[in-house]
């Protein structure tokens, strides 16, 4: 009789050697790093998303201040030229001498440049006026001095000096003549007395 101690069982099921059985398997590691390295923001912790964002915003203000000096630089070059045309048509472009002083102090009276238009006179007439007397008249009547140029008459030479008449229409709507004498004296000109009349209106030739 077989010892009852000594009866094998019957063998116990082998369990799974595979690791894998039963779970889904893992991601490799290569796409995990490259899923990261995609969609992660960059070292300054910005996003490529925002990255781009900011260069467009850089490339649309650069347009705009090119645009804004471009335009400031035109309109200063139509502004100057506007300037230049006012005074320096009636004399010509290539206009000398008496006339290039002439033109030069009626272009500092039209921007307000008081003493530069003050020193081209001689030192004759500044010897008689002051240029706080001067300085004081053209306050007083800066509606005048604040013209345009209409026309200019041909210079008329006596003797060392000339005389120069200039017609022009002032600030205040109104016509005047300027009568200019100038004098060539230390190799250069001055103007050495200015009259300032005003022009008589065409109403008041059919009256008379």
């Amino acid at each position: 009789m077989d010892d009852p101690q000594n009866i094998n069982g019957p063998n116990p099921p082998e369990e799974s050697v595979d690791p894998g059985a039963g779970h889904e398997p893992a991601p490799p590691t290569e796409l995990i790093a490259a899923s990261v390295t995609l969609q992660g923001p960059s070292e300054d912790g910005r996003t490529p998303i925002a990255g781009h964002e900011d260069a467009a915003t850089r490339r649309r203000s650069f347009r705009h201040n090119l645009f804004l000096l471009l335009t400031l630089t035109l309109s200063a070059f139509i502004l100057t030229s506007w300037i230049l045309v006012r005074v320096d048509a009636p004399f010509g472009i290539f206009s000398t001498g008496p006339q290039e002083i002439v033109r030069a102090q009626l272009r500092a009276l039209d921007r307000g440049e008081l003493r530069p238009a003050y020193d081209m006179f001689s030192p004759r007439y500044r010897g008689q006026v002051s240029f706080d007397t001067w300085h004081e008249l053209f306050v007083t009547h800066w509606r005048m001095f604040h013209a345009d140029v209409v026309r200019a008459e041909t210079p008329a030479y006596s003797g060392p000096g000339v005389t120069l008449e200039i017609y022009l229409h002032g600030a205040d709507d109104k016509d005047y003549r300027a009568r200019f004498t100038l004098i060539r004296t230390d190799g250069r000109w001055w103007i050495d007395d200015v009259h300032w009349t005003q022009e008589p209106e065409a109403s008041d030739f059919s009256r008379t």
